[in-house]
């Protein structure tokens, strides 16, 4: 048997310590145990989420398998619609204004880790969706994008940077669209 030849060990990862405080792991287990609820009682999401610190407007609906990962950082407006399979990865605040949609799939991701800091450091960005934006089905919206009043994001958009009210963007990366 060949020895290892030191010059090809794979690199260690530095050392990290964790992002969150005991309060936060001890609130992220507790909304563990509570998704057999999540999942199995549509009624109970809105409650859940405001039993966990988040806020939850009046006729909010929230469809099946709709992921949510910190419920305290979540702020969602009056007759806010979330379709099935949506996801609100909240390590950062994401704000739902009035009126909008969260179409199929659609994924907002206010959180990633910062790639040129060698630890691997968390980053918490927010995400704010305008009123009566409409964000469509399995798009993505990156961690910082605010989403002005009105925006519309097409289908399987990758919306990375911020949008002006009022404007259709769609494609990847999301850009414009025209209207004639």
């Amino acid at each position: 048997m060949a020895s290892e030849d030191p010059q090809h060990r794979p690199p260690t990862s530095p050392l990290r310590r964790s992002e969150w405080s005991a309060k936060d792991n001890l609130k992220r287990i507790l909304w563990g145990l509570c998704r057999p609820f999540w999942w199995a009682i549509p009624l109970a999401r809105p409650p859940l989420i405001r039993i966990f610190g988040g806020g939850v407007g009046r006729r909010v609906t929230i469809a099946d398998r709709v992921a949510v990962e910190i419920p305290w950082n979540i702020e969602i407006g009056d007759r806010v619609r979330i379709e099935a399979g949506a996801i609100l990865y909240s390590l950062g605040p994401i704000t739902i204004d009035d009126d909008a949609v969260i179409d199929r799939g659609a994924h907002l991701c206010a959180g990633s880790h910062d790639h040129t800091d060698p630890g691997f450091s968390l980053l918490r960005t927010p995400i704010h969706v305008g009123r009566a934006c409409i964000v469509g089905a399995e798009s993505f919206v990156a961690p910082g994008v605010e989403l002005g009043d009105g925006v519309s994001v097409a289908p399987r958009a990758v919306v990375v940077k911020s949008v002006r009210a009022g404007v259709a963007v769609g494609g990847n990366p999301a850009r414009e669209e025209s209207t004639g």
